[in-house]
């Protein structure tokens, strides 16, 4: 029996396995991102304390791109343990990137304080620093969601 993708009333078209829990949305906004905010479609998936994300024009393409990012996950070259050693690159959090298979895994460090004088993130101007601007920002995205540019083809 195929899966329904949480969030929709779509079917996986890849036979994810029960204990991944899958969820995406047609109409998804990413903000904040290097050319400003754009919509996507959106596929995600949470194998074994790991998050994969696929985006596409449409939710086929986003479970598409996830499915291949799946694939090498589970996949990875390596023994028992299947991942690791890890890198940090960007990141300051904990979490850190297969140096094998190159997927992204949270928990895989101790956390490194932040810089004192790094710039706050737009998600943080919101949340903690409560920023009008930032929440103007935000809103506005939502609301012209239509009229934003397309995410990139998943191919």
């Amino acid at each position: 029996m195929a899966r329904i993708i949480k969030n929709t009333r779509t079917e996986a078209q890849h036979d994810w396995p029960d204990t991944v829990y899958i969820q995406g949305g047609e109409r998804g906004v990413v903000l904040g991102g290097p050319d400003g905010a754009y919509q996507t479609a959106f596929f995600e998936a949470f194998p074994g304390g790991t998050f994969l994300r696929g985006e596409g024009r449409i939710l086929a393409e986003a479970e598409e791109m996830c499915w291949r990012q799946y694939q090498v996950w589970v996949n990875c070259d390596g023994a028992t343990p299947a991942h690791g050693p890890y890198e940090r690159r960007q990141y300051t959090n904990g979490a850190g990137f297969c140096t094998r298979c190159g997927i992204w895994a949270s928990k895989v460090f101790e956390p490194i304080p932040d810089d004192p004088n790094r710039k706050p993130r737009l998600i943080e101007r919101v949340f903690v620093d409560r920023d009008p601007e930032a929440i103007e920002e935000v809103l506005t995205a939502v609301a012209d969601a239509a009229d934003l540019p397309h995410a990139p083809s998943g191919d």
